[in-house]
C-alpha cells in the first residue's frame, strides 16, 4: 500500500496561540503509515508543551523501531497504549517539576496502518474517522469522545441534542499528562485501498457536520487540497479553537 497525506494545524480565529501539535509519516519502506494529533490544555503556553511532548514522543519511538517489511509480530494496540503512556508520564513528571506547568495536559488519538489493517489508540475528544466512499454511510467516526458529556450521553442522563447544546460539552473525563498512567482506549479495523483514514481535534468536527465531513473526505479522493478549505470552512461555522487535521489516502499504486 501507498499513502497520501494532508495535514494542517492552525491557530484558528480566536486562540492567541496554538496549543495543536501533529505528526505524520511512513516506515518500513513506506510500507507503514502513522499519524498522531494532540490538542494541549494548560496556562503559560503549558498547553503547547504537553501536545509537542505527545507528538515528539510517539515519532521518537516510532523512528527508533526496526520494522520488517511484514510487522505481523507488533502488536500496535498494545505498543500504542504503551507509548501514549510514556508521553503520559513525561508531561506529568515535568508539570510536578516545574510550577509554571502545573495542570498541563493534552488529548491524543494515533492511528497506525500496517498491513491492511488500521490500529487506533485516543485519550480525550480528539477524534479518527474512516471514509470508504464504497458504502451508503461513507464516513464512520471510530473513536468515543472521553468527556463528561458524553459520560451522561452513556448513562442516559441526558439526551444527544442537550449534548450537543450543552456549553461544556468539551470538559474531558479523561487525558494525556493530568496523573501517572492513562486509561487509553484502542481499536483496529480492515482498510483497503481508496480507504481515507481522518483524525482531527475539536476545532475542527465540533465546527462542521458529519455530512460536510465526508464530502470533503470525497474531495480528498479525487485529488483535492482541502486544508485550507476546511480550516476556512470550520472558522466560518463559528470554530473558536485551534483546527488541526489529518488525512491518510490509502492506495496501491500511490497515484
Amino acid at each position: 500500500m501507498k499513502y497520501q497525506f494532508q495535514t494542517v494545524c492552525d491557530q484558528g480565529a480566536i486562540r492567541p496561540n496554538n496549543e495543536d501539535a501533529i505528526k505524520h509519516g511512513v516506515c518500513a519502506d513506506g510500507y507503514i503509515a502513522w499519524m498522531v494529533i494532540a490538542d494541549g490544555m494548560g496556562g503559560h503556553n503549558a498547553g503547547e508543551v504537553a501536545s509537542n511532548c505527545v507528538v515528539d514522543e510517539i515519532e521518537r519511538a516510532i523512528t527508533k523501531l526496526e520494522i520488517p517489511k511484514k510487522s505481523a509480530s507488533i502488536d500496535w494496540q498494545c505498543w500504542i497504549a504503551i507509548e501514549i503512556n510514556r508521553a503520559n508520564n513525561k508531561i506529568f513528571n515535568q508539570a510536578k517539576s516545574n510550577s509554571e506547568l502545573t495542570g498541563m495536559g493534552t488529548t491524543a488519538v494515533m492511528a497506525i496502518i500496517d498491513q491492511g489493517n488500521c490500529y487506533v489508540g485516543w485519550v480525550g475528544d480528539s477524534r479518527a474517522y474512516h471514509y470508504r466512499s464504497s458504502e451508503e454511510n461513507a464516513l464512520t467516526q471510530l473513536t468515543q469522545d472521553h468527556t463528561m458529556i458524553q459520560a451522561l450521553l452513556d448513562k442516559g442522563a441526558i439526551t444527544k441534542k442537550e449534548a450537543l447544546q450543552s456549553n461544556n460539552k468539551n470538559m474531558l473525563s479523561r487525558a494525556v499528562g493530568i496523573k501517572k498512567g492513562v486509561d487509553v482506549e484502542t481499536l483496529s479495523l480492515p482498510v483497503s485501498s481508496q480507504d481515507i483514514i481522518l483524525l482531527s481535534s475539536d476545532g475542527l468536527h465540533d465546527s462542521l457536520e458529519h455530512l460536510s465531513l465526508a464530502k470533503s473526505l470525497g474531495l480528498i479522493k479525487q485529488g483535492s487540497e482541502m486544508t485550507q478549505l476546511l480550516v476556512d470552512e470550520a472558522i466560518n461555522n463559528g470554530s473558536k479553537d485551534n483546527i488541526t487535521f489529518g488525512s491518510i489516502l490509502i492506495s496501491d499504486n500511490g497515484k
